[in-house]
């Protein structure tokens, strides 16, 4: 738990904001000193900002990312299991409105392709964090109200992270094929790490966010794009970390 939340905090301090206020402050202090350099980390933090949030930034960041695995084309598997993501359950009574844009996406796409393998198992995965409802049954909530027997869904409650879902499915499932669904900015870390624990996984990408637009536009939209790309390049490089 110690380094799921150690991760986490070094992560969040990488990500746009943090790290072009980190540059700006970084700046300031270092001007006293060495004035050139020191206005070089200043101005180095808007620069950044105006790079991300740009059209040409966000989608240099997305698209190698989401250019790894095409859609999902027709395998027949007998599970299929949805990443987990965010919801905030105090919204509405709703489930399917508790979820997050990102959550509500994957969701859909896992429930089509639930559809298409009738049979099929649906594993819904994540904690609550500050929430008092885990993603988990959030979302199993919504799958049934989509259409999904409660018969047909397993869910994960306690998965932190994408490594703890890999390890929950190959316990329940051990090698047993499934189709992976999640954002296509993620999909490359779920892939390596569900491969990583001898799952056999057929990825589903969905929730594509580098999307065309002229070079020129800047954008908040833009900025979060970058940032959810640069969340997951960091995540495949803590993993590599990790793993030497």
């Amino acid at each position: 738990m110690l380094g799921f939340w150690v991760k986490k905090g070094i992560s969040a301090l990488l990500l746009p904001i943090p790290l072009a206020v980190l540059s700006i402050l970084f700046g300031l202090w270092l001007s006293r000193r060495r004035p050139h350099l020191g206005r070089a980390f200043v101005l180095a933090g808007p620069a950044l900002l105006l790079f991300l949030s740009s059209s040409f930034g966000s989608q240099w960041l997305a698209r190698p990312l989401e250019q790894q695995y095409p859609v999902w084309t027709g395998q027949r598997a007998e599970v299929i299991m949805v990443l987990g993501s965010g919801h905030d359950s105090s919204i509405s009574p709703m489930a399917h409105q508790q979820l997050s844009d990102t959550a509500l996406a994957r969701l859909t796409e896992g429930v089509r392709l639930q559809r298409l393998n009738p049979d099929s198992i649906l594993v819904l995965s994540g904690w609550g964090g500050e929430d008092p409802l885990p993603h988990a049954v959030v979302a199993e909530s919504a799958a049934e109200a989509m259409g999904v027997p409660a018969t047909q869904i397993v869910t994960f409650p306690t998965a932190l992270d994408t490594a703890m879902e890999a390890r929950l499915f190959r316990e329940r499932f051990g090698e047993k094929e499934v189709i992976l669904v999640s954002s296509a900015t993620h999909m490359p870390r779920v892939m390596a790490l569900f491969l990583s624990r001898g799952v056999k996984a057929v990825a589903a990408p969905t929730d594509f966010i580098g999307r065309g637009a002229p070079w020129w536009k800047f954008s908040a939209s833009n900025l979060q794009t970058s940032e959810r790309a640069l969340h997951e390049y960091l995540g495949l490089l803590w993993r590599r970390l990790a793993s030497q």
